[in-house]
């Protein structure tokens, strides 16, 4: 087991301790910003098999350089430097360059080994990095190819499209606030104050929160969302009185304050208009990867869900429930699932990254 364990981690030193020193051997620095051909994954290409490395066997066990009892072949070269980027690979096309990055993966191996023989093999964060690792090659060279998907059938898409339909397509939309007194003289006089100091976003905001009588959007500053022209929304819409977004639609430019209260039931509004969106109408075929990445994301976690779920039947289980709570409380827990004490929760996966926000979300006034 612990020659498993000391080969796993010699590679994983060797792979993430190459990394560094191959970019800072590049000349590449912290927080530069990457070129329009760098700037895909990097990780995108990882090594291939020798047979797709346009070296025969023979050629790819070729020694070219031994360090203590370790070889490095031609085939170790050439699987790191494809591990690079094409835009960085390139950097390494010349011959004397295949000996500066010899030299590199000398160094790295003498880091390894000297960490080795430091013991740091047994280090429990060394053998966490071991099982990640292990688990990332087993779903790219196993699972990828054999239980998770890497494809979404047409017609899925097609049928998540239509699914979704309101979500693509939209018709044009503005975003209003409002503050609504008891008077008609009183909303005059704020329209005036209001017209005045048009340019200052805060200024109505305030006012809403300080003297308007309606508690629903007093304390978002008077916000009243987004919402289409009458009769054109979707039930997803804000409810606006009829008369208020009847006005806001006759407002043209942001900013603009209607000139006159607007009386309903609930009182007299006075409203300004803080945002506009265009009508959108997305094709399927403008969609469709986005689609498809979301629901591979989804087929590829059940599949993984299901993966799991078989390994666990096969496997002999045990759970001890007696020490959960000693668990939670050496964790900083508290009755709740709460963390106390300074405990953090660990981060055991990244978060999915969000789908880019839609046109006119960023910078509202509201």
């Amino acid at each position: 087991m612990r020659s498993v364990i000391m080969t796993s981690f010699s590679r994983i030193v060797v792979s993430v301790l190459s990394a560094g020193f191959l970019l800072v051997g590049c000349g590449g620095k912290q927080g530069e910003e990457k070129k329009p051909e760098e700037a895909k994954d990097d990780t995108a290409e990882k090594a291939a098999p020798q047979e797709d490395l346009g070296l025969t066997p023979e050629q790819a066990a070729k020694v070219v350089a031994r360090v203590g009892e370790r070889e490095i072949t031609v085939g170790d070269v050439t699987e790191q430097i494809n591990r690079l980027s094409p835009y960085i690979r390139r950097r390494w096309a010349a011959p004397e360059k295949r000996k500066e990055f010899l030299q590199k993966l000398i160094r790295v191996e003498l880091l390894s080994q000297e960490a080795e023989r430091l013991g740091l093999g047994d280090d429990p964060e060394v053998q966490r990095t071991v099982k990640q690792v292990m688990i990332r090659l087993m779903v790219k060279n196993d699972l990828e190819k054999d239980v998770l998907p890497s494809t979404v059938p047409e017609e899925e898409l097609k049928a998540e499209y239509e699914k979704d339909h309101d979500k693509y397509h939209r018709p044009a939309q503005v975003r209003a606030s409002q503050i609504v007194v008891k008077t008609e003289e009183e909303a005059k006089k704020l329209i005036v104050e209001a017209q005045a100091n048009s340019e200052d976003r805060k200024f109505f905001r305030d006012k809403a929160k300080k003297i308007s009588i309606d508690e629903a959007t007093k304390e978002r500053g008077g916000d009243l969302g987004y919402f289409s022209k009458p009769g054109e929304g979707g039930e997803d819409e804000p409810e606006v009185a009829r008369e208020v977004a009847t006005a806001v639609w006759t407002l043209e430019k942001v900013g603009d304050v209607y000139g006159e209260p607007i009386k309903t039931d609930a009182g007299y509004h006075v409203v300004k208009l803080t945002n506009k969106k265009p009508e959108m109408n997305r094709s399927f075929e403008s969609v469709k990867r986005l689609i498809e990445n979301r629901l591979l994301r989804q087929a590829r976690r059940e599949g993984m869900d299901k993966f799991v779920e078989d390994l666990k039947a096969k496997a002999k289980i045990e759970i001890f429930e007696d020490n959960l709570g000693k668990l939670e409380a050496a964790v900083g827990l508290d009755e709740a699932g709460r963390h106390v004490h300074g405990g953090h929760p660990p981060q055991l996966e990244k978060p999915e990254a969000k789908e880019k926000p839609e046109d006119g979300d960023e910078g509202d006034e509201g």
